[in-house]
């Protein structure tokens, strides 16, 4: 043997010996292995170690599924150093191989840019989607997937060393073999017989591909998560094949020390929700949802409570209370993002009073932030202690959003809670409640929720289906959201501009009933039901009918949209003008539901003079997150415990029909993904602001000049030239004596004292006095 083959012999054997390690590499990745760019505390699965682990982990993040390109290119060299007595490096088809890998990364990436294959690999990585985004702008989609395939065409024939009218004929030929007489006879009719077992395999096939892409990439992460000390992960593929409309269930870990057994409720390994498995039509008119991909992926590994520092918490939890003579048994444990929530049995002699007053001391005991005691569970014969986890998870809007929930119509207008004590996602629909008050301390989360529930709201909804009025007062939260086309008016900053809208939205209720009982409609979907099916001829009749009659009868014959008030602090609307905020605030919370305008009212500190008992009575939906005192929590939540929350998104929840408020770690996103989401909206258009309801914003409405609030508009104008004759000829004048001889309202009363000011009928205030009724009043003299 020559010196020349022994060189050839190693060269070969090293590039078989590469084409094996990167083969069993890549066939062996699991996304949890820690590696020089990824690193965690877990057990390495890759058959190669660290070294395979860091390999395949660069590859399938550069070049996604196509990595194996350099398996096959590996594998070509060593077959050719094997063949041939050449020893160089071929660069030439390295470049060709490597310009394979690129193009089939990019064609991959544009035809499937949200989707993440097994194992959590993105299809075209980071190459193919950096190519798709550099020249989409440029070439447009059908421009860069022609360039694409041009640029493969070309590839493949520097591979093959074949002219462009060879591989033509052979892929002529094959075609014509396919349909042809012979193919016929020699090949379809004798595997007739196989024909059930082949559709039984191609129907499997299809399963399985279904679930191992996705169209929606958020909750990759979230279902790959797992304890990162577990060594005994099964298999993507097993757990993918579990039915699509089968429910989550939990799983329990029995564990025991000594005599005592705690059960640890874990959310099960779930199916690949990624997928979604709902149907979403994106595009909905010259509208276009945003795909969930315009959100960043959460972190793959989060920290979690592990199952032995929750046995340790809850046998120091019954040591604790056996202290104080509290005998009973820890029955299950549910750990949360936040917190853990202990169920505890108490012996029967034990009275639940005495559990009730041991927060402080077992947050003591515990060495946890807080300690909150449900007792008891509603419907259940136990005590909930819920404690804090030394390690926080962040709860991601990504998360909640790709949820099957979240898109399902019992959650059209979907607000995001985020996950409850057990760690399942939750979406609950602002139909159902159908206003809301939110409360929260600075830092504790609430500005963050109201945010999230804003862009909850523009990822279900374009601004056909969903109208927005937003108040910030403080200028600083809201303000984002300026200029989506989704907005009825622009973000009102000035109190006393949101004092005139909500008589806007008094104005548009009156309407919108007016035209559901025009049409025999119960609700805002009936109506829409029904006009949807007009002809051109009944629209045309219904517009002429509305020209004639007067502005107070007209009536809306076309499609509604919903309409949400979000006011970011309420106690400044309440500063400016409490009785006229109240009045308004309660009969649209009363009367405005069935119409589609819902009430979502956000403050800092909910004070009694701010949350009135109307207020309370009428808003049944309450989120509060961590007050500054018991006081507080009692306003907003009819009970204390909220000054006992956690921060930073910790929340509790009470809705209609729930006799408990249920504790939720609402989610965050970063303010990266808030900016493109909006730019995603502001991009397809400008927002159409409504003419009235702009004049009343403005003060320039008729309405609103003549002081008609409340809808009683034809009542005071009835009113207004009788009362003012009875003025003319008094002396002095007051709100209370025209409540007397008038039987009028106070704040109508006062309302009128204030008309008859501006138009120099009477003078200014003097203190507690009477005000006087000015001299030569043209009005009186006529």
């Amino acid at each position: 043997m020559t010196y020349a083959d022994f060189q050839r012999d190693i060269r070969g054997v090293l590039w078989l010996s590469f084409t094996i390690f990167l083969g069993v590499s890549l066939f062996s990745y699991h996304p949890k292995d820690p590696s020089m760019l990824f690193w965690t505390n877990a057990s390495i699965h890759n058959l190669f170690g660290f070294l395979g682990s860091t390999v395949a982990y660069m590859l399938y993040k550069m070049f996604g599924l196509f990595s194996w390109v350099f398996v096959l290119m590996a594998g070509n060299l060593s077959y050719k150093t094997f063949r041939s007595q050449q020893v160089a490096f071929d660069f030439k088809l390295a470049f060709l191989y490597l310009s394979l890998s690129v193009i089939l990364c990019s064609l991959s990436q544009a035809h499937f840019m949200d989707s993440i294959f097994y194992k959590n690999i993105v299809v075209g990585g980071a190459v193919g989607s950096f190519v798709v985004n550099s020249l989409i702008k440029t070439l447009n989609w059908w421009g860069l997937v022609i360039s694409l395939w041009a640029g493969l065409f070309i590839v493949t024939l520097g591979l093959t060393k074949k002219s462009l009218k060879h591989l033509s004929g052979i892929l002529w030929k094959g075609v014509t073999f396919i349909f042809s007489k012979t193919f016929f006879q020699t090949v379809f009719l004798p595997l007739r017989w196989t024909k059930i077992v082949c559709l039984f395999f191609l129907l499997k096939a299809r399963a399985l591909w279904k679930t191992g892409s996705t169209q929606i990439s958020s909750l990759s992460a979230k279902e790959l998560e797992e304890d990162a000390n577990d060594e005994q992960l099964e298999e993507e593929g097993e757990e993918e094949e579990e039915e699509e409309g089968e429910e989550e269930e939990e799983e329990w870990e029995e564990e025991s020390e000594g005599d005592d057994e705690v059960l640890v409720a874990k959310p099960s390994k779930k199916k690949r929700k990624v997928k979604m498995k709902v149907s979403v039509k994106r595009k909905l008119g010259h509208w276009t949802l945003p795909k969930i991909s315009i959100l960043s992926d959460p972190p793959l590994i989060r920290e979690k409570v592990t199952p032995a520092e929750i046995k340790e918490k809850a046998a120091l939890l019954k040591q604790k209370l056996e202290q104080f003579n509290v005998s009973g048994e820890i029955v299950n444990a549910l750990p949360g993002p936040a917190v853990t929530l202990f169920e505890f049995k108490p012996n029967i002699n034990v009275r639940v009073s005495r559990i009730t007053d041991l927060a402080d001391d077992l947050s003591l005991a515990l060495s946890s932030e807080s300690v909150r005691i449900i007792a008891p569970i509603p419907g259940r014969n136990v005590v909930g202690i819920e404690t804090s986890n030394v390690s926080r998870e962040t709860v991601y809007l990504k998360d909640i959003v790709a949820d099957k929930k979240f898109w399902t119509e019992d959650s059209y207008l979907p607000i995001s809670l985020g996950r409850d004590v057990g760690g399942f996602p939750n979406t609950v629909d602002l139909r159902k409640i159908p206003h809301m008050l939110v409360a929260g301390s600075t830092g504790s989360g609430k500005s963050v929720f109201t945010v999230s529930t804003l862009c909850s709201f523009i990822f279900r909804h374009t601004p056909d289906s969903l109208k927005l009025i937003l108040v910030d007062p403080k200028q600083v939260d809201l303000t984002i959201f300026d200029d989506i086309p989704h907005l009825l008016t622009p973000v009102i900053r000035d109190p006393k501009k949101a004092v005139r809208v909500l008589n806007w939205a008094i104005k548009e209720m009156e309407k919108r009933y007016r035209s559901m009982s025009q049409f025999n409609a119960r609700g805002l979907d009936a109506f829409n039901s029904h006009v949807k099916k007009f002809s051109e001829k009944q629209i045309l009749k219904h517009f002429e009918f509305n020209q004639d009659c007067a502005k107070r009868e007209s009536y809306y014959y076309e499609e509604q949209p919903y309409i949400v008030i979000v006011v970011e602090e309420f106690a400044d609307l309440m500063a400016v003008d409490k009785s006229n905020v109240e009045q308004a605030v309660v009969r649209l919370a009363q009367m405005a539901r069935a119409c589609g305008i819902h009430l979502i009212l956000a403050m800092q500190s909910p004070r009694k003079d701010v949350v009135t008992g109307l207020i309370k009575t009428n808003i049944p939906g309450r989120v509060s997150f961590k007050v500054a005192s018991k006081t507080d929590s009692r306003i907003i939540l009819d009970e204390g415990g909220a000054e006992r929350l956690l921060t930073r998104g910790d929340m509790l929840f009470l809705a209609p029909g729930i006799s408990k408020p249920k504790r939720y770690h609402g989610p965050w996103l970063p303010d990266e993904d808030i900016s493109k989401l909006i730019n995603f909206w502001k991009n397809q258009g400008d927002p159409l602001y409504d003419e009235k309801a702009m004049q009343f914003l403005n003060g320039k409405s008729e309405e609103h000049k003549e002081g008609f609030s409340m809808g009683d508009a034809d009542e005071q104008d009835e009113r207004y030239e009788e009362i003012l004759q009875a003025v003319s000829s008094m002396k002095m004048v007051s709100a209370s004596l025209l409540q007397r001889k008038f039987r009028l309202g106070y704040p109508r009363a006062a309302r009128m004292i204030e008309l008859f000011e501006q138009a120099g009928i009477v003078g200014p205030p003097q203190g507690s006095k009477p005000r006087q009724v000015l001299a030569n009043n043209p009005d009186a003299e006529a």
